[in-house]
């Protein structure tokens, strides 16, 4: 049985129900619906205020200072996440029961101490030479001279 017209217009203007929005490959979820999978799968987290962080093996002694390390646990089974920049030694280089901040110290002083200067991309320089229309030379001098800080560098040269 077919509807008349006006009643078949009222149908078709019924809102529609909201359609989940697609995710695009590799995209990530809100850090709350991530929240609420994990807990609906019982897997808990815990942030874990560490200083420094030793990995042992036979081979090399693996140090990581100032680490971001979250602990998971599901089903029993305990998962350390840690993220931080790792330096590795030779087994017998350092003692592990030394504060975390000699470790580094005590490593530099048989390194010469060398002035620390700011790595500079060439996107940086071509940025600054295109921003300040200068040359790529002279662009470099200055970004080098402001230590790789780039506003610096181009309110420098157009300042000139």
């Amino acid at each position: 049985m077919k509807l008349p017209k006006e009643m078949q217009k009222k149908q078709n203007n019924k809102p529609k129900r909201p359609t989940p929005v697609k995710k695009r490959p590799g995209q990530q979820q809100g850090s709350r619906a991530m929240r609420r999978k994990m807990q609906q799968q019982g897997i808990d987290m815990d942030q874990i205020e560490a200083t420094r962080v030793i990995i042992e093996s036979p081979e090399k002694t693996i140090v990581i200072n100032q680490p971001e390390v979250v602990k998971m646990e599901q089903m029993g089974q305990s998962i350390f996440q840690i993220i931080g920049t790792p330096e590795e030694y030779s087994p017998g280089e350092i003692d592990i029961n030394q504060e975390p901040d000699s470790i580094g110290e005590e490593l530099n002083e048989t390194i010469e101490d060398e002035e620390a200067k700011p790595t500079i991309a060439e996107s940086d320089i071509m940025l600054v030479a295109a921003q300040a229309n200068v040359g790529k030379d002279e662009a470099e001098a200055v970004l080098r001279s402001c230590d790789g800080n780039i506003a610096k560098a181009i309110v420098q040269l157009k300042n000139r």
